[in-house]
């Protein structure tokens, strides 16, 4: 919250590159975690049901081998994925609410949630994986500039922030089963850590509702649509931007403007 305030003063850091990697990576490895994940969830879910997904002790389905260690690397990559903020702030852009909020409360509720040995935490980890897989991938692609590409990726700009809502439903269903039967069944019955069901319920409530309103004010006509001559001003501005100028709900998730531009800027909704 500070580091805006610091660098206010010096330029922009010309970060296009380490940017580009950095994306790739994450995509990749979060390619790698659901590749490792999803397929036990599935033949888990598929050989004994919901409720044991949601209520077993995980260290009797997924705690150990290859499905253990990429759910034990899902909870440590929630502090590299800090590093995302690092990037918008030398790049002197804005830290939007949503962003700072869901990546520190993710923090806190992964970190608790594994410290409690919570029983659903496959299913956070697996549907995560499944996501940022997709959506670093379109931040990868972004940020090449390439105008076809970026003409190809903004159209999919609705799916990602779909499946962002329909990973707030999920992972609410989830936790509201785990919350109904550790309440009328117990701990004993049903391995979920009380808090964490009630820090997980706030949670997915919060992000849905956020991500909503944002997808509803960029693809539902909530945001009135700016002039020819404010669309002109947006897209000079998009070409200098040392990111990637995404004008849509992935890139607003991030910020797309600078901490102090030279003059007011009003982003058209595509």
């Amino acid at each position: 919250m500070c580091m805006p305030v610091y660098l206010k003063g010096p330029p922009a850091l010309p970060l296009r590159l380490l940017w580009t990697l950095w994306n790739l990576f994450l995509s990749l490895f979060s390619w790698a975690g659901a590749i490792r994940t999803v397929p036990h969830m599935y033949d888990t879910l598929s050989a004994h049901g919901f409720k044991y997904t949601v209520c077993t002790n995980p260290f009797d389905w997924y705690s150990d081998g290859p499905v253990g260690l990429w759910t034990g690397l899902f909870i440590f990559s929630k502090i590299p994925e800090l590093v995302d903020t690092v990037f918008l702030v030398l790049q002197k852009k804005p830290v939007i609410f949503l962003h700072w909020f869901h990546h520190t409360t993710v923090l806190v509720y992964c970190w608790h949630a594994f410290l409690s040995a919570v029983g659903p935490g496959l299913w956070f980890a697996s549907m995560n994986y499944s996501v940022h897989s997709v959506m670093y991938l379109y931040y990868f692609l972004m940020s090449l500039r390439n105008p076809t590409v970026r003409k190809i990726c903004k159209m999919f700009a609705p799916f990602i922030t779909s499946i962002q809502l329909l990973q707030m439903v999920v992972g609410g269903v989830v936790t509201f089963w785990g919350a109904y039967w550790t309440i009328n069944e117990g701990t004993n019955n049903c391995h979920v850590d009380p808090a964490n069901y009630k820090l997980g319920m706030a949670m997915y409530v919060s992000y849905f509702c956020l991500f909503a309103v944002l997808f509803y004010n960029l693809y539902l006509g909530g945001k009135k649509k700016a002039t020819k001559k404010e669309t002109k001003e947006v897209k000079k501005d998009e070409e200098d931007d040392k990111i990637c100028g995404v004008v849509d709900a992935a890139g607003m998730f991030r910020g797309t403007s600078r901490v102090s531009p030279p003059r007011a800027r009003t982003r058209r909704v595509e």
